[in-house]
């Protein structure tokens, strides 16, 4: 005779997981404000000459080591419904990108706008792929 293994319910089950999801992804947001401070820190380092510049090169090559595991573990783990939220959000933010830089580009040539700002166009496209997803997950498809 066989006794069942998991005595949890369905229910208790997707709760476990949702849980885990939630974990995992704020220790991964926590983590990047964390390296975040620390590479800010080192920067400021570095411009005293206290810090060689190969120590920023290593550090950025294990922060990119560290978001290009996340970013693989982070969709192993979501359902096909939330990756193809996030597959519309990205896709929306890099046409808005698309669209944004070469404009301001192109209206900053013609004299009709201020020198092309990269960090005002990285957060617009952010909010962006931010206001598609949240969109898509209240179900404005």
């Amino acid at each position: 005779m066989t006794q069942a293994t998991d005595t949890l319910s369905g229910e208790a089950r997707l709760k476990s997981r949702r849980n885990r999801f939630w974990t995992f992804c704020a220790l991964g947001f926590a983590m990047a404000i964390v390296t975040g401070f620390v590479t800010g820190y080192a920067a400021d380092l570095f411009v005293d000459g206290v810090l060689p510049g190969w120590s920023l090169l290593l550090m950025w090559g294990v922060a990119l080591a560290s978001f290009t595991w996340f970013t693989w573990s982070y969709f192993r783990r979501v359902d096909e419904l939330d990756l193809f939220d996030n597959l519309w959000a990205t896709l929306i933010a890099f046409y808005f990108y698309f669209v944004a830089m070469p404009s301001w580009w192109l209206f900053h040539d013609l004299g009709l706008a201020p020198e092309v700002d990269h960090i005002a166009i990285y957060f617009a496209t952010a909010f962006v792929m931010l206001a598609a997803y949240g969109l898509r997950k209240l179900g404005l498809r």
